[in-house]
């Protein structure tokens, strides 16, 4: 349809406003206005009443028309598009239902994680040290002079004490009780020390942080994305040290990785078997947060993680 500006007056029926209510009412009044004072061309998806009171989506499109400098006419279309926001909304119901999964799933997990590491610490560490005391009550007993016994019994108080290392070890991986008692700082404090004791790689932490009170959701998010980005560096990066940012503000904390390695290509940013980077960048995504992860071809790769301080 062709409105023509000089021939007569516009009404809001002639532009056919009275089918847009609220929001979209507001804007294709704005977006008409600018068309006709500014020639300003308007492509907008409205949500519009029809004549036998049905809601439809349409997408609107004005051009304006110039002579000279003026606006003369103004030509307009519709097209309607209720099937597609139709589509576009159960697509995206699906994904928050999916998102609302994955929620779910990550809690139970670390909740099993928390149980099975309090279990192992303390029923399984219990045990061993019982154990240990045992043999070494039975050790003090027995001439140390060329005694079989005796050596074996030392024997098996060695292998005790390894396995109770390998307990400690596994009950912390699971879940370091660092991050239950002292809250996160301390717990990344630490995680970058055992980083930088297991695989030789500097690992500096920069934080002004000193009281952080975060839920338990954010705490353990932001804490497995560390680890993930840690673990990430020592398979694929080939770096030579790793530089952590912590800092926080009145709305956000923010977590950077940035290391000294190969880098990372663009599509290995985005492809979909970047299992681990999909997780991270999920499990910020379900805090309202932001996963960033940037980097080229032989110059590092710097991971930023922007978490809300509050639900």
């Amino acid at each position: 349809r062709i409105h023509d500006l000089e021939s007569q007056t516009e009404t809001s029926a002639d532009f056919g406003l009275s089918f847009y209510q609220g929001e979209s009412r507001e804007k294709i009044e704005s977006a008409i206005h600018k068309a006709i004072q500014f020639g300003t061309p308007y492509n907008l998806e409205l949500q519009l009443t029809s004549a036998t009171g049905n809601c439809k989506w349409v997408r609107t499109i004005g051009v304006p028309i110039r002579d000279g400098d003026k606006v003369v006419k103004l030509r307009g279309s519709f097209q309607d598009i209720t099937e597609r926001k139709q589509a576009e909304e159960k697509v995206e119901r699906s994904r928050e239902l999916l998102r609302a999964l994955t929620a779910r799933l990550q809690a139970i997990r670390e909740e099993e994680r928390t149980r099975i590491a309090r279990e192992i610490h303390d029923e399984l560490g219990q045990s061993l040290t019982a154990l240990k005391m045992d043999l070494s009550w039975c050790s003090n007993r027995m001439a140390a002079d060329r005694n079989p016994l005796f050596d074996k019994t030392k024997s098996m108080i060695d292998l005790v004490d390894e396995t109770v290392r390998t307990v400690r070890r596994i009950a912390t991986d699971l879940r370091p009780g660092i991050l239950d008692d002292l809250g996160l700082v301390a717990a990344i404090e630490w995680q970058a020390e055992e980083f930088q004791r297991r695989s030789g790689i500097t690992c500096s932490l920069t934080t002004e942080i000193e009281d952080l009170v975060l839920d338990e959701a954010r705490t353990t998010a932001v804490f497995r994305i560390f680890q993930e980005s840690l673990t990430n560096v020592t398979r694929h990066s080939e770096a030579t040290h790793v530089d952590v940012r912590l800092k926080k503000n009145n709305a956000f904390l923010t977590l950077e990785i940035r290391d000294n390695g190969k880098g990372i290509s663009p599509t290995e940013r985005s492809g979909a078997t970047s299992l681990g980077l999909l997780g991270m960048r999920e499990r910020a995504r379900l805090l309202g947060g932001e996963f960033t992860i940037s980097g080229a071809e032989g110059a590092g790769t710097t991971v930023v993680v922007r978490i809300p301080n509050r639900p």
